[in-house]
């Protein structure tokens, strides 16, 4: 008995030390294992209870402790978007609360790699370009047939070449495949398209309603997006453009002295001919939809502006036989006064810009004296509506062509 009594506190001792050593490994090997599973840890309470972990994400711990002097607290980490794992509370005591969950993040190396690091992944296809057809500054052309148009290469009178495709969808009239601008006047044209390098190309929306006053099928509205670049797509050049009545002046003046009308424009079979609808920028910019203005300006906005103001009385209208198309229409013929009436917005400001002295007072009169669209605008008539060296480019061309009309 007596040498019992001096080992048993050694028993007690060494069971302690086990203890504490079984503790300390489960502990080093829990730290190991962190960046896989998380690490537990011990909550309050009357027992030992544990904390639940999840990886991944933020945790809020639970309370959750039983009373009875039966179980101790169960804790469980809840996360926005993973599972839970909770402990179980040790034995003993009144219940306490559940610890706090811990989160932890998902370990190195474990995170999914880029499509750039793939060798395997596949090229996005090219984004579509976008756009807005406004009636004015802010009344969205709503169902407007958008067609991508390049000038032709042969002899004057021939149709504009149609770029858009069946590909996706696209339906078709007459003039070429469309597609239509939604509720707020946007649009979108895919990557199913290809335009010769060099060539002039620009954006034609015909009909639509603008500001829900009624279908009208005068509506005609244009923007030159330039010379096709070389990869044969527009949607990294100008990704977002607006089509409207400033943008219409600008590619009418452009291309007045090689027009027939909004869908027949031909053009140089050099791409760098200098009668190219390129100019168009020097006018009015697509990306903002108002004409240039500043010291680099070469024509005064407020000219554009006005010619803008005319188109608008047609095109925010109900329709081809209201009071703003018809004096539109009969105003800007084919050679002014006489000649072959128009039957859109833009065949008409094509017209204006190859007949630049004619009807001025009468087309003038069309723009509101009060909440015109596009300001600045000139407060009395001009002499005529020549926009500097696009208007002396046109009598050129227009001399040249006049007997083929």
């Amino acid at each position: 008995m007596r040498h019992w009594v001096y080992f048993a506190p050694s028993i007690v001792l060494a069971s302690f030390l086990l203890l504490f050593l079984s503790a300390c490994g489960s502990h080093q090997d829990c730290r190991s294992r962190r960046a896989e599973v998380g690490c537990v840890t011990s909550g309050s309470g009357g027992g030992s209870g544990t904390s639940g972990v999840i990886s991944g994400g933020t945790s809020g711990g639970t309370s959750g402790g039983t009373s009875g002097g039966t179980s101790g607290g169960t804790s469980g980490g809840t996360s926005g978007g993973g599972g839970t794992s909770g402990g179980s509370g040790g034995s003993g005591g009144s219940g306490g609360s559940g610890g706090s969950g811990a989160a932890v993040g998902p370990a190195a190396g474990n995170f999914a790699t880029s499509d750039s690091e793939n060798s395997d992944a596949t090229p996005f296809p090219p984004p579509p370009y976008q756009g807005v057809v406004n009636g004015g500054q802010s009344r969205a052309v709503v169902g407007a047939r958008i067609y991508l148009l390049q000038v032709n290469s042969g002899e004057y009178g021939n149709s504009s070449v149609s770029l858009l495709t069946s590909a996706t969808g696209n339906p078709s009239d007459s003039i070429g495949h469309y597609v239509l601008s939604g509720e707020h006047g946007g649009f979108s044209i895919a990557g199913d398209y290809i335009c010769s390098a060099g060539r002039q190309v620009y954006v034609y929306a015909r009909g639509g309603n603008s500001g829900d006053d009624g279908p009208n099928s005068a509506i005609g509205l244009m923007a030159s997006l330039g010379a096709c670049p070389d990869t044969g797509r527009f949607d990294a050049a100008a990704p977002f453009i607006f089509v409207n009545e400033v943008t219409t002046v600008a590619a009418a003046y452009a291309m007045a002295g090689m027009a027939r009308d909004a869908t027949h424009v031909v053009g140089s079979a050099s791409p760098t001919a200098s009668n190219s609808l390129v100019s168009a920028a020097d006018f009015a910019s697509i990306a903002t939809g108002f004409a240039n203005s500043g010291p680099d300006s070469k024509v005064p906005p407020a000219k554009i502006h006005t010619l803008a103001n005319i188109l608008a009385a047609c095109i925010n209208s109900d329709s081809p036989t209201s009071a703003g198309c018809m004096t539109l229409f009969a105003n800007a013929r084919s050679h002014g006064s006489s000649g072959i009436v128009p039957e859109d917005t833009a065949t008409a400001a094509i017209n204006i810009a190859q007949n630049t002295h004619a009807n001025i007072a009468a087309l003038y009169a069309l723009q509101p004296k009060l909440s015109a669209p596009f300001q600045p605008a000139l407060e009395s008539a001009p002499s005529d509506f020549e926009l500097s060296a696009a208007s002396e480019q046109a009598k050129t061309s227009i001399a040249s062509t006049s007997l083929h009309r």
